[in-house]
């Protein structure tokens, strides 16, 4: 999977007809001060960076005039937000906001069905929204035979509380997202927020997307779309170079898995006891030791990990190898970061054999390593 910048993820939006505030992206001072004034002040910067919660690390900035804007985007340009160098910013017209929401479809591995999601409660994490407000998170599983349908929609939209005029008015967003989703075969697509500006607008303020890279031979844009990256990714090109999937999130808890199953559900159960992964990597099937170091070194470049977990499910890759891999990088980079790992499957006794003659537990148990490396975390 591939998180896109929020550029790339409006674009496709705008494919697909979903109102959006005007915007354009820029990869220098003075192409957002151009952009700024074709825009018209006020402007809001975003700096690109995949991850969330760019507001709280100050990566999102305005600008009421000219005067404003040079200084303030020379500041993000020199930026690093969550172990990646700002190269993009979004020039966007400022948004009067008079309420904010909360709508995403993404696909449920569980239930192997799209979920649509909506919330009332705009504008942040929508794991934080589960913890502070379940009530306000309204889902609505999609069959995949059916697709999208008008009466869903109303459905939904009804249990937020929506009538009449609102209920249209807000309705006309769900399924050109839906549209978007199937047709370009993503694995996420949301907007936090869909606002309601003073005017009474509805735009999509921010957008998410995460492609689902098993269809990029039928979706051609994806690799095009890594092509013309090139070079640009500090730690994730890095990564795909050595053949590992790696993706960037805003935790503290290191995450390194084989196989996207395996490391999504990892991440999944470190958020569901409480913890915050600070990224997605899948080292892949038989993954060797070089592998797994150059993993190790990988997590080691955010700089904010405070536990590393890893989780290890053994067939092709052999548990053993996979010791080594830990052993090796912890030497080569003189790690002093907390390790948990879990191994099981081939060659497991050898792996937890190696492992303990220099000292590092393993388990066998995931739910006792994921709440192991949680109370480290949060020690």
């Amino acid at each position: 999977m591939s998180f896109l910048y929020e550029f790339e993820a409006k674009e496709i939006f705008s494919e697909f007809n979903l109102p959006l505030p005007k915007s354009s992206v820029a990869s220098s001072v003075s192409e957002v001060k151009e952009k700024a004034k074709d825009i018209g002040y006020p402007v809001t910067l975003k700096a690109q960076i995949k991850g969330g919660r760019r507001g709280k690390v100050g990566a999102i900035k305005f600008a009421e005039n000219p005067q404003e804007i040079e200084d303030t985007a020379r500041n993000l340009f020199t930026r690093t937000v969550h172990g990646q160098k700002v190269r993009k910013i979004l020039v966007e017209k400022k948004v009067d906001i008079k309420e904010e929401y909360y709508l995403s479809l993404m696909l449920d591995f569980e239930q192997r069905q799209p979920v649509l999601i909506f919330s009332p409660e705009g504008g942040i994490e929508i794991e934080e929204i589960a913890e502070s407000k379940p009530e306000s998170i309204i889902k609505k599983w999609i069959p995949v035979d059916t697709g999208l349908r008008d009466f869903m929609v109303r459905e939904v939209l009804n249990t937020a509380g929506f009538r009449g005029k609102e209920l249209r008015k807000f309705s006309r967003f769900f399924q050109p997202l839906w549209n978007a989703f199937i047709d370009k075969e993503l694995l996420l697509a949301e907007i936090n927020p869909l606002v309601e500006t003073q005017d009474g607008e509805i735009l999509a303020v921010d957008a998410r997307v995460v492609t689902d890279d098993n269809a990029a031979f039928r979706q051609k844009w994806i690799n095009e779309l890594r092509s013309e990256r090139h070079g640009k990714e500090s730690l994730e090109y890095k990564a795909e170079e050595q053949g590992i999937d790696f993706v960037v999130l805003e935790g503290d808890i290191g995450i390194i898995g084989n196989g996207a199953g395996l490391t999504m559900a990892t991440c999944d159960i470190v958020k569901k006891f409480g913890g915050k992964p600070a990224n997605f990597l899948d080292v892949g099937g038989g993954a060797g030791p070089d592998r797994v170091a150059a993993a190790v070194k990988l997590i080691k470049s955010l700089g904010e990990v405070k536990v590393y977990l890893i989780n290890i499910f053994g067939g092709i890759t052999k548990c053993d190898d996979i010791a080594k891999g830990i052993i090796s990088a912890k030497e080569e980079v003189g790690l002093e970061t907390p390790l948990v790992v879990r191994l099981t499957g081939t060659n497991e006794e050898k792996g937890r054999n190696l492992l303990r003659e220099v000292g590092i537990h393993s388990y066998t148990d995931l739910n006792k390593s994921v709440k192991r490396a949680i109370n480290i975390a949060q020690e």
